[in-house]
């Protein structure tokens, strides 16, 4: 089925803020991410799934560390594009969760196209500490009540050169396997996999040529550089940045 509303949600210490948006969006299908199971963490979570079920919502559950900003990035933009490449319609909250939570699932629906919405607290729990989370033995979290959702303008944010991050993985990968001059293996492994051609200087294939070894300079250890994704040290030496490595584990 197509044209379906999904709704992408983390559940921490609250399920009004999580229920009640995927009930406003009249949502086909839930994504709920969480992070443990333990107490009390399980009970806010267990309570959303006991809702959802009883207005027949399916949801998939998706067990990651929610203080991640990789993981959580890399995880909701997995599930944007699999829903929109069913030509569904997806909505995440990034209103609930942590904060970190927050600012991954911002960045992944700015750059996949889905809607972000927050539904701000109306009304709170919290007035006396010793009913903090809950009321009458059962878990609901900060808000009682939420005001309908307000979506978040989503702004042009591009994904990076999907080729740029092909390359800087085979990068990775040869100079990890091969410490010293690893130039060579590079180039013979980005021809290998379509990224680089002509890189011979002759039938032998001893020795890659000076305008190839320029090419991968420019289009790539340039750029590559200038993006912040690896460093160069007093000796000329490259090195993987944390940059790059966030990279590499959101998009490769």
């Amino acid at each position: 089925m197509t044209d379906l509303r999904v709704v992408i949600s983390c559940v921490s210490f609250e399920t009004v803020k999580v229920v009640e948006p995927i009930l406003y969006y009249r949502a086909d299908k839930a994504y709920l991410i969480h992070s443990s199971t333990k107490r009390p963490y399980i009970d806010f979570f267990n309570e959303v799934v006991k809702q959802l079920k009883k207005k027949r919502i399916p949801c998939e559950e998706i067990d990651i560390y929610y203080g991640d900003f990789s993981l959580v990035m890399k995880s909701v933009r997995e599930i944007i594009r699999k829903e929109k490449a069913k030509g569904n319609h997806v909505y995440v909250n990034i209103g609930a969760g942590p904060q970190v939570y927050s600012s991954a699932a911002m960045i992944a629906s700015m750059m996949e196209g889905a809607v972000p919405f927050n539904a701000p607290t109306e009304e709170w729990t919290v007035k006396d500490a010793t009913k903090v989370f809950y009321e009458d033995g059962r878990p609901v979290g900060n808000a009682r009540k939420v005001k309908d959702p307000v979506r978040i303008p989503v702004f042009d944010v591009n994904p990076p050169d999907p080729q740029l991050v092909r390359g800087l993985s085979i990068w990775k990968q040869i100079t990890e396997k091969w410490k010293i001059r690893p130039t060579r293996e590079i180039m013979a492994s980005f021809e290998e996999n379509g990224l680089i051609d002509d890189i011979w200087e002759d039938d032998r294939r001893k020795k890659h040529s000076q305008s190839a070894l320029m090419r991968y300079r420019r289009n790539y250890l340039e750029k590559w550089e200038s993006e912040g994704w690896i460093q160069k040290d007093r000796r000329g030496k490259y090195s993987l940045t944390d940059q790059g490595e966030m990279i590499l584990e959101i998009f490769s």
